[in-house]
């Protein structure tokens, strides 16, 4: 073990530093670490606040897991060959030095052109087993990551917490990677840009979006600076990783009296309600559907194949890959299901469905209801290998599209146009993001080609005020780690790299399109309305999409906690009910089968 001679830090002085506080039982508030009470608050610090020891991400994390035993006393470098110096108190030259959670740092410096190298080597160290590798669970966790020097005498620091289970103590380190000049230079960037509200707010919805298959987490609906809980947060992000929630709320003092840029709008004619009330179309599409995805031999077997999958992994893992793709756990036993409407009263979707109608109904408000199949439906022979490419296996969910209609609910079956968009797949574009749970450009697209048809042609539209034209669209990409990635074991994430993909974002008079509150169209639901519109590549979402091929606005409103859990949302924002004509409930079909998140009281 080697101590460092000479200490060379990178220090920061900032008068106002991160801490926590409980202020209430499963509540706590974060006090991002800014310079001063007037400061805005950097990239760095925000993502700090957000990962260090958050009790969201930390559930149940701290058992020892049920195949694990315990560990021996004595420390053995032999796990960590990337770790040049081992220490077993705090050294004093980290404390003036800026502590980063490495994985947002690592995600970013991958963003900006500096590679995963780093990325890597932390991975490992935190998947180390102590010889116990049928341990799903992680032994230690990269606590804090440091840049202390620069230039040529940079080094990459770390303090490791072991999980309190294992009986061993905290240690820091140097790494033997030497940062490069790209590391560097992201690090300086990462660290100082300052983020303004609307920035800031985006990163809470980014965030929640992406902690979201892991720990069922969702934003609450929260005007920055308003009181909560005796502070005034800009966000307040709501958990439930364990069947209990939890709430960690973020305070920056700029925050508190600034208010976010009003939303834009464009100025429309006021409309007149005048729901569409025939029932002519939900007749033909439950013609249409007679005799489509029937429980078969053939489907049965693919479900016992699938079942022996599942069982075969372990409890804790989440996601898993097979054939070029990861999968989903949840999303796979939703193909298990035998009928949505047998599951109990909180979790029933059909009087669910029926309450909001009747509710929409009072106001002259349009619905309709658009489930979207995951892509373990569409890629099912890729699932499980053998299965028919042209087999159907989401037998309840279309048997449940029939009940809606049944019911006298609008309901759009978008199963038909994604399968037709997988038809366009190659080696380098597949219709649903290899390494995530949601759609890519293809299949958002043929899913939106559907809805707007099914908008155009009710018969209030041709009095809406569209107005073709008015919007703008431009092609760009971004790159995108999947959401599934950190659902498998660690060492297992570095082999999978965000993907590049391609989106087209909508523009008004040169600025990213949002439909307002005052918008006639109201699209919400689950992460499928908010990927690619409010995080990643904003305003190339639905909601955008959708008002360039309508001509008209729409307005977005997204659970990242799932799609159950919007509707009170809507009944809270009575005022933009006010100029809707229409809302459509998009969300994905797999939380109609025994969501984690119960409907919400109406």
């Amino acid at each position: 073990m080697e101590t460092p001679l000479k200490a060379l830090p990178n220090t920061v002085s900032k008068e106002l530093p991160y801490r926590c506080d409980s202020v209430a039982p499963h509540q706590e508030i974060r006090r991002v670490s800014v310079k001063d009470s007037t400061a805005l608050p950097t990239l760095s610090a925000l993502d700090f606040a957000a990962y260090y020891k958050n009790p969201i991400r930390e559930a149940g994390k701290q058992e020892r897991p049920e195949n694990a035993t315990p560990l021996p006393s004595n420390f053995s470098s032999e796990g960590f060959p990337m770790l040049d110096s081992v220490l077993f108190s705090e050294p004093e030259f980290l404390r003036s030095s800026e502590a980063l959670a490495w994985e947002p740092f690592t995600r970013y410096l991958y963003a900006k052109g500096a590679g995963d190298s780093l990325s890597l080597l932390l991975r490992q160290i935190e998947s180390f087993k102590w010889n116990q590798r049928e341990v799903f669970a992680d032994f230690q966790k990269v606590e804090k990551l440091y840049l202390v020097g620069a230039k040529e005498n940079a080094s990459w620091w770390v303090q490791v917490d072991p999980r309190s289970w294992t009986g061993k103590t905290p240690f820091w380190a140097k790494m033997k990677h030497r940062p490069s000049s790209a590391e560097i230079e992201a690090h300086r960037n990462y660290t100082t840009e300052s983020l303004s509200l609307d920035a800031a707010l985006d990163w809470a919805k980014s965030l929640a979006a992406y902690l979201y298959p892991t720990y069922n987490t969702d934003l609450e609906p929260h005007t920055p600076g308003a009181e909560w809980m005796g502070n005034r947060p800009f966000a307040v992000m709501r958990g439930n990783p364990m069947g209990e929630p939890l709430w960690v709320a973020f305070d920056v003092p700029a925050f508190r009296r600034a208010t976010p840029e009003t939303e834009s709008t464009s100025p429309t004619k006021e409309l007149v309600r005048k729901p569409d009330t025939t029932s002519a179309w939900r007749r033909q599409k439950l013609q249409e559907l007679q005799g489509v995805c029937l429980e078969t031999e053939k489907t049965l077997e693919f479900k016992q194949k699938l079942a022996l999958i599942l069982d075969s992994l372990p409890t804790d893992q989440n996601a898993w890959h097979a054939n070029g793709m990861l999968w989903f756990r949840r999303n796979a036993n939703s193909l298990l299901a035998k009928n949505f409407l047998e599951q109990d009263s909180l979790h029933n979707p059909l009087p669910r469905m029926l309450e909001l109608k009747a509710y929409l109904d009072s106001l002259g408000i349009q619905l309709l209801v658009v489930p979207v199949p995951t892509k373990e439906a569409i890629y099912a022979e890729r699932l499980v290998s053998g299965t028919e490419d042209t087999l159907c296996v989401d037998v309840a969910e279309v048997e449940f599209v029939r009940n809606l209609l049944e019911a006298g609910i609008d309901v759009l079956d978008i199963y038909p146009a994604l399968r037709s968009a997988k038809a366009g797949d190659d080696e380098d574009h597949f219709s649903f993001q290899k390494f995530d749970t949601h759609w890519a450009l293809s299949a958002e697209l043929a899913a939106l080609e559907e809805i707007a048809g099914k908008v155009a042609s009710y018969s209030w539209f041709a009095e809406s005020g569209a107005t073709p034209g008015f919007l703008e669209m431009r092609d760009t990409s971004i790159v995108r780690e999947g959401d599934l990635i950190q659902q498998l074991p660690t060492l297992e994430q570095s082999g999978f790299a965000p993907e590049t993909l391609e989106v087209k974002k909508i523009y008004r008079k040169g600025k990213p399109y949002v439909g307002g509150k005052d918008s006639p169209i109201l699209l919400m639901g689950d992460s499928f309305t908010g990927v690619f519109e409010s995080v990643d590549g904003k305003s190339g979402g639905p909601a955008s999409l959708l008002a360039f091929a309508l001509g008209l606005d729409v307005q977005v409103m997204t659970s990242w906690g799932g799609g159950p859990g919007v509707r009170h949302r809507l009944v809270k924002d009575k005022k933009s009910l006010q100029s809707k004509r229409l809302v459509i409930y998009m969300m994905t079909a797999r939380d109609f089968w025994h969501s984690p998140l119960e409907w919400d009281v109406f």
